[in-house]
C-alpha cells in the first residue's frame, strides 16, 4: 500500500476528481436534448399504440418515462448550478444519482416488452423493437460520459425484449433475439471505448492546463527574480558612476604620462559603465514586462519629443563611430505610451548604430492613412532572411564580432517586440544583405 502511495503523483487525485467532474458536465450538456427526445418519442409512440390497439396500459406506461424524464430534467438543472462545488463524497453521489435515473429510464422503455411486444402482431412488434433499438443506439455516445450509465441503460432497455424474443420462440423471433444479443454486445464495446477515450482526453487536457499554469508561474517567478536582481544592480552601477566621475576629476588634475593613462582609463571605464547600465536597464524593463507588472498608459505623443530623447541618447555613440545620425523633422502625433515609445525608438536606433560600421542611420515617420509608421534605416551589413524571425528572442545574437564596450546581449529587440505587442502596435523588418535594414513600428495617428 505504501509503494502505491509513493508512486502516485501528488496531483493524481485532484486531476481525477476534475476529470470526473468534466465528464459529468458533459453528460449535463447532452441531457436536455435526450430528455426532449424521450418525451417526444414516448408520446408519439403511445398515441400510435393507443390508436392501433386501444390498450389502456399504454397510457399508464407513458406516465413512467414522462415522470422519470421530469426528474432527470430537474436533477440536471441542479447539477449545472452546483457542478463546480461537487467534491469529496458529493461527486460519487451525484454520479450515482445520474446513473440511477438513467437506469430507471431504461427500465421504463424495457417495460414496453410486456405491452407492445407480444408475438401476435408482427407489425406492432417491429415498430416497438425499432423504437427501442433506435433510442438505445442514440444514447450510446452521450451516456458514455459516465462509466456504468450506458451499460445499465442498455441492459434495462433491451434485455426484456431479448428475453421476450426467446420466450415467444419461432424462427423470426429467435433470429431477432440473436441479432439483438449481437447488437447489445457491440454497443457495450463501443460504449466502453468511448468512455475511455473521453476520460483520457479530459485528463490530458487538465494535465496540459496544469503544466501551462506551472510554466507561467515559473516564468513569472523568474521574471520577478530578474527584475529584483536588475533593480539591486542599479545601485552599485550608480556608485561605479560616481567613482568613475571622481577618477575623471583626478585625471584632469594630473599631467604627463600618468594623466594621459588616467584619462584613458576613466574614458574606458565610462564606456563600459554606460554599456552595463544600458543592459541592466533593458533587463529590468524586460523582466517587468514578462512578469506582467507594466501596464501601458496610451495618450497623445509628439514624435518630435521622441526624436529629441533618442537623439540625446545616441548622438555621441554615432559620432564616435563616424556615422551620420539624422532625424527627419515631423509634426506628427501618435497614440502610444510615452515611456515605452521612447524605449522602443531608443533601442531601435541603438541597435542600428551598434551594427552599422559606416554610412548613416536615418529615422523618419510616414503617414499611412489613420496610422503612422516610424522607420529606422541603417547601412549595416543586413540580416539573412532566415534570421529575421529569431531576432526577437532574448539573448539571441548573430554577430559575435568584438565591438568594444558597446557589445550587446540580445535584449534590445526582445524588449521592443514585447513592448510593441503590449501596446497593440505592429512591427516590421526588411533587410538586404550588404545594403542595410529598416525596422518599422506602425501605430495609430492622433
Amino acid at each position: 500500500m505504501s509503494r502505491v502511495a509513493r508512486s502516485t503523483p501528488p496531483l493524481a487525485a485532484p486531476l481525477e476528481i476534475e476529470t470526473r467532474r468534466l465528464l459529468l458536465g458533459l453528460l449535463t450538456q447532452h441531457t436536455p436534448s435526450m430528455v426532449a427526445a424521450n418525451v417526444v418519442v414516448a408520446s408519439v409512440f403511445a398515441a400510435m399504440m393507443w390508436l392501433e390497439s386501444g390498450d389502456f396500459l399504454i397510457g399508464y406506461w407513458l406516465c413512467l418515462p414522462l415522470a422519470i424524464n421530469a426528474m432527470r430534467w430537474g436533477w440536471n438543472l441542479y447539477l449545472r448550478r452546483n457542478l463546480e462545488a461537487l467534491a469529496g463524497h458529493r461527486l460519487p453521489r451525484a454520479e450515482l444519482t445520474s446513473v440511477v435515473l438513467i437506469t430507471l429510464n431504461g427500465l421504463a422503455w424495457g417495460g414496453l416488452a410486456w405491452i407492445g411486444f407480444n408475438g401476435d402482431r408482427i407489425n406492432q412488434d417491429f415498430v416497438t423493437i425499432s423504437v427501442v433499438v433506435g433510442m438505445t443506439g442514440g444514447a450510446v455516445t452521450p451516456l458514455s460520459a459516465l462509466r456504468n450509465a450506458f451499460p445499465l441503460y442498455a441492459a434495462a432497455t433491451l434485455l426484456p425484449f431479448l428475453a421476450k424474443s426467446f420466450w415467444i420462440g419461432g424462427n423470426i423471433y429467435m433470429a431477432g433475439g440473436i441479432i439483438l444479443t449481437t447488437y447489445l454486445a457491440v454497443l457495450f464495446g463501443y460504449s466502453r471505448t468511448t468512455h475511455r477515450v473521453l476520460r483520457h482526453a479530459f485528463h490530458l487536457q487538465l494535465e496540459k492546463d496544469h503544466l501551462l499554469q506551472e510554466l507561467e508561474s515559473v516564468a513569472r517567478s523568474r521574471a520577478l527574480f530578474l527584475a529584483g536582481v536588475s533593480h539591486d544592480l542599479k545601485q552599485p552601477v550608480q556608485a561605479l558612476g560616481m567613482f568613475t566621475a571622481c577618477l575623471e576629476g583626478q585625471a584632469r588634475e594630473q599631467e604627463g604620462a600618468l594623466g594621459d593613462e588616467l584619462k584613458r582609463l576613466a574614458r574606458n571605464s565610462g564606456l563600459a559603465l554606460a554599456a552595463i547600465n544600458g543592459q541592466v536597464t533593458r533587463l529590468l524593463e524586460l523582466s517587468r514586462l514578462e512578469a506582467g507588472e507594466v501596464q501601458p498608459r496610451q495618450r497623445r505623443v509628439r514624435l518630435a519629443d521622441i526624436y529629441d530623447y533618442t537623439r540625446a541618447q545616441q548622438a555621441d555613440k554615432a559620432v564616435k563611430k563616424g556615422l551620420r545620425l539624422r532625424f527627419v523633422d515631423t509634426g506628427l502625433e501618435v497614440v502610444s505610451d510615452l515611456k515605452m515609445l521612447q524605449s522602443i525608438c531608443d533601442n531601435l536606433v541603438s541597435n542600428a548604430v551598434r551594427y552599422t560600421s559606416s554610412g548613416r542611420v536615418l529615422v523618419g515617420a510616414r503617414r499611412r492613412g489613420k496610422t503612422v509608421e516610424i522607420q529606422v534605416w541603417d547601412t549595416g551589413p543586413g540580416i539573412p532572411e532566415e534570421h529575421i524571425p529569431l531576432l526577437f528572442e532574448a539573448y539571441r545574437r548573430f554577430d559575435d564580432t568584438a565591438r568594444g564596450a558597446d557589445v550587446g546581449f540580445g535584449l534590445g529587440l526582445a524588449l521592443v517586440k514585447k513592448q510593441v505587442d503590449l501596446l497593440d502596435h505592429r512591427f516590421r523588418v526588411r533587410s538586404c544583405i550588404g545594403r542595410g535594414s529598416v525596422f518599422s513600428v506602425v501605430l495609430p495617428r492622433a
